[in-house]
Order: C-alpha cells, then sequence, then structure tokens
C-alpha cells in the first residue's frame, strides 16, 4: 500500500487509530524527506527545548549541565541548537535513567 492508500484507510477507520495513523504517516514521510536531502530535521533553540522538557527557559544553563544532555548540534553564534530527535533520545535516556534508580 502507498501512504496516500494508508491515509484513506485511516480516514475510514476514524476516531483515534485514524487519528494515530495519520500521525505516524506524516512522521514517517518527514523521515524520508530528512533521509533524502530534500528538508533538515527541525531545530529547537533553548526556549523550545525547555518547553519539550516542561522547565523555565531561564533554567536551561542549568540543565545542560546535567546528566545526558547533548551538546548541541549546531551553534550560530553562541546560540545553541538541537535537533527535535537529539532531544528525544536525551528524554528517553533520563527516562531509563530514572527507571533503575
Amino acid at each position: 500500500m502507498t501512504l496516500n492508500q494508508y491515509r484513506k484507510w485511516a480516514d475510514e477507520v476514524g476516531g483515534e487509530i485514524g487519528s494515530k495513523v495519520h500521525e505516524i504517516l506524516n512522521e514517517l514521510e518527514e523521515a524520508r524527506n530528512i533521509a533524502e536531502g530534500k528538508k533538515i530535521p527541525p531545530l529547537l533553540g533553548s526556549t523550545e527545548v525547555a518547553g519539550i522538557l516542561g522547565i523555565d527557559p531561564k533554567n536551561m544553563h542549568h540543565t545542560r549541565r546535567t546528566k545526558f544532555f547533548p551538546a548541541p548540534d549546531i551553534e550560530v553564534g553562541k546560540r545553541p541548537f538541537w535537533f527535535k530527535t537529539t532531544i528525544q533520545v536525551y528524554q528517553d535516556k533520563i527516562e531509563e535513567w530514572r527507571s533503575k534508580k
């Protein structure tokens, strides 16, 4: 099946399952575009990262010094930026680390 056929099927199914299928298909399409060089992965600044992590942006300088926090993927001047996937991997590591305690 093609992505469009899966989208039509998701529309037919509807509800929460259909919405989840659409979400997965969108992520798959974005990953394909990144892999084919048509698009760069989303970049996040400190404020966006703080929002994802649920912390005050003013505390990012402390958070960046914590265990497992990744170095910026890119720096423009002195401003750090991370790929969204880098932050997702960090969150997974933190959750795994906390569950082992």
